[in-house]
């Protein structure tokens, strides 16, 4: 049987339906909450950092992994890496410039 999740698409939508699937958590776990609390924006907010880091990560440890997979489709791998890349550059410098 072919290994689903050890490839280089496997990881990433294992990392995205597992951050997919925390989305729909929250719900769960801020129920509790008073309604006003800003809970579920701030887990959320962190889950979009925590998907955009990974995702980063995935496609940087992809490069070394699946050295083949990444010659023949170095543009979807080049285009997550630069896109998420460019998104927590963007942010680290945002949050400097306070």
């Amino acid at each position: 049987m072919k290994n689903l999740i050890f490839n280089p698409i496997g990881l990433f939508c294992t990392w995205t339906m597992a951050c997919v699937f925390f989305w729909f958590i929250i719900q769960i776990i801020s129920d509790d909450f008073h309604p006003s609390s800003q809970t579920q924006f701030v887990l959320r907010t962190y889950l979009f950092i925590s998907l955009v880091c990974g995702i980063f990560l995935i496609s940087l440890l992809n490069m070394f992994l699946f050295k083949e997979w990444v010659r023949r489709f170095w543009f979807f791998n080049g285009f997550l890496t630069l896109v998420t890349g460019g998104t927590i550059l963007f942010f680290i410098i945002k949050i400097s410039t306070i």
